[in-house]
């Protein structure tokens, strides 16, 4: 009679030991999402500063599409360039986001091929440009030029190449800002979504500051990019497209107008 009641306690046991087996068998696949550890809200934060490792629309983004498939994103903040070493030469980072084909070739190009990174579609489009506290300044009177350390420009090589022309690069967005309303420089390199958020949220302007739309801008998309998993690149692609309501609503939370 012992026996029996043994058999059947392990009996009653053995559909639990198999769905915590199943459960393990189907736990999230581990991937580490090198991102830069800037303020460039609202698109993303991974300065640390706020007590968070990495937070705004590209982290809510990221986590939604991992939740479609059972993945599990680490963030991995670093700094510019140093995090395109990361991806390409040591591959210490999964995918990269952002990037894109236009920013960094040649820098890319010195740690590997650039055919073996692999580009998503665009999350987003920013429109980046000149900001700044003169309403119709023109090129030539942008004697002194901040930027985020790291930015390409497309439009504004020449003007960053400039012998004449005093270039700064700052670690973050807020500093960039305040450079601009200390008229430490005339004219800054910004996203209009980047300035108009910050601005609204965290200075209380005494003058207004003006994002030249007659002056040339560039139009960066953000994509998603990876060199050892172009199959998790592809099904990026294909979140974006079904599950478009929920990101236009993602945008809308965020002010993102593109």
């Amino acid at each position: 009679m012992n026996q029996f009641i043994k058999i059947t306690t392990q009996l009653m046991y053995l559909p639990l030991a198999l769905l915590i087996f199943i459960t393990d068998a189907k736990s999230a696949t581990h991937y580490v999402v090198g991102v830069e550890n800037i303020e460039y809200l609202p698109y993303f934060d991974g300065s640390g500063t706020n007590g968070a490792d990495y937070y705004g629309f590209s982290e809510e983004l990221l986590t939604l599409f991992a939740q479609q498939h059972d993945f599990e994103f680490e963030f991995y903040t670093l700094p510019i360039n140093r995090l395109y070493k990361e991806f390409i030469d040591h591959h210490h980072v999964d995918f990269k986001y952002p990037d894109n084909p236009q920013w960094k070739p040649s820098y890319k190009a010195s740690f590997g091929d650039l055919n073996e990174i692999i580009y998503s579609q665009p999350t987003v489009v920013t429109k980046t440009g000149i900001a700044s506290l003169n309403k119709n300044i023109t090129i030539d009177e942008c004697v002194s030029f901040a930027t985020v350390r790291g930015f390409t420009s497309q439009s504004f090589k020449p003007l960053m190449n400039n012998e004449n022309v005093e270039l700064i690069e700052t670690a973050n967005v807020m500093e960039l800002i305040e450079m601009l309303l200390k008229e430490r420089v005339e004219c800054i390199y910004i996203s209009n979504d980047v300035l108009n958020y910050n601005i609204v949220k965290y200075f209380k302007l005494t003058r207004p500051v003006y994002f030249q739309n007659e002056l040339p801008t560039d139009l960066q998309a953000f994509l998603l990019s990876s060199i050892d998993y172009p199959e998790v690149v592809e099904q990026f692609d294909t979140f974006l497209l079904s599950h478009k309501v929920q990101i236009s609503k993602l945008k809308r939370e965020y002010q993102i107008k593109n």
